[in-house]
């Protein structure tokens, strides 16, 4: 049984040979500590969702196609600085403010604070979506003819989209044009732009990935929403179901008539009150199902039964702490595991405090556990 297989019948709860043996990614600020630590200079990759002989961590393949930023991209442009902080606007247009301390490869220890955001109201939504119209062949990578060749040869698992990057989702994307605060009082005070603004973006999407379907065969695609804190969604499930769900339902339709029959959302927090409405939207998959916001694989697996598969639910808190509570952590989940349609990880990119002794202790129990 090869990595395809392998992992395309675990999430459809079919016999494997071995659980994959997969991990989302690190912070750079991880990487340093472990280099730190003792880690090879060539073992130096936080995108360990594409794999690691040093890890023996087994991977999948990301397309990544642009459903994200405006075309053409704004340019950076800083706004001001102190010694502190510096204020920017970004390439979505966004007006952000950043700290300076902590950065490492373009990543912060903490949120940037959003400022102001591009889409105000129709007319400034109509002059923001010319940046996504037009031809979809810039969104592709330049070297697609033979990129296809490999993604339709390869043995690895293929996803469309690449979760090292930003990707499309109906509340990521109003989120990023409108910006969260604004966005939560434009769905009451003018949803008839929400409602145009998600039309455009349900037959924008099925265009751009028209040709990407139809030249290659996919395993599954991955959906990035982030709709969720720590204690609920951030919208409520009549807004999803009025504004997102005809589009999703949409959008998975045309997957499933091209082959793709798993689709993912990853997002953070606690989205159990969406869980129902993303299933009937045609999401079969969730990442990275985050226990500290109360999402336990193992009540969501007694609650919602195989209606769906995860990745993910391995608390990073508990990893941090040492070999008792990682065994114990990694313990409580083998009748999930067992039960199908789970592949275990970190609950999202492995922040600096987990050491690389107790990354590398947790790998050694969990292997043993994935046969």
């Amino acid at each position: 049984m090869n990595d395809k297989e392998r992992f395309v019948n675990v999430l459809k709860f079919k016999n494997v040979d071995r659980i994959p043996n997969i991990e989302i990614g690190t912070w750079p600020q991880t990487m340093e500590n472990w280099i730190k630590e003792g880690l090879p200079e060539e073992a130096n990759d936080s995108a360990l969702i594409r794999g690691s002989n040093y890890f023996n961590l087994d991977g999948v393949e990301m397309c990544d196609i642009d459903s994200w930023f405006p075309y053409p991209k704004f340019k950076e442009k800083l706004i001001s600085e102190d010694e502190r902080c510096i204020i920017f606007t970004d390439e979505i247009g966004r007006t952000r403010k950043a700290l300076k301390v902590g950065a490492v490869n373009d990543s912060r220890l903490c949120m940037d604070q959003y400022i102001d955001f591009p889409v105000k109201d129709k007319k400034s939504f109509l002059i923001h979506k010319k940046y996504y119209e037009g031809n979809f062949n810039k969104r592709y990578p330049e070297n697609w003819n033979k990129l296809k060749d490999y993604y339709n040869n390869t043995d690895r698992p293929l996803m469309l989209f690449d979760t090292l990057n930003e990707r499309f989702g109906y509340y990521a994307i109003l989120r990023s044009w409108i910006g969260t605060e604004e966005l939560s009082y434009m769905f009451y005070d003018n949803p008839s732009l929400i409602y145009e603004i998600c039309e455009f973006l349900t037959e924008w999407v099925i265009n751009l990935l028209d040709k990407a379907v139809k030249e290659v065969k996919f395993d599954y695609i991955g959906f990035d929403e982030d709709i969720a804190f720590k204690t609920g969604p951030l919208v409520s499930p009549d807004m999803f179901k009025k504004f997102f769900l005809p589009g999703y339902k949409k959008v998975t339709e045309f997957l499933r008539l091209n082959g793709i029959n798993i689709s993912m959302v990853g997002t953070d927090g606690n989205f159990d009150l969406l869980i129902p409405l993303f299933l009937e939207a045609g999401v079969n998959m969730f990442q990275p199902v985050e226990v500290a916001a109360g999402m336990d694989p193992v009540k969501l697996r007694k609650k919602y039964g195989k209606s769906f598969s995860m990745l993910g639910g391995i608390d990073k808190r508990e990893i941090s702490k040492g070999e008792k509570e990682i065994n114990n952590e990694l313990k409580k989940l083998i009748p999930v595991i067992d039960n199908g349609g789970y592949i275990p990880t970190i609950d999202h990119a492995i922040p600096p405090d987990i050491s690389l002794k107790n990354f590398k202790y947790y790998l050694k129990i969990k292997s043993e556990i994935l046969g």
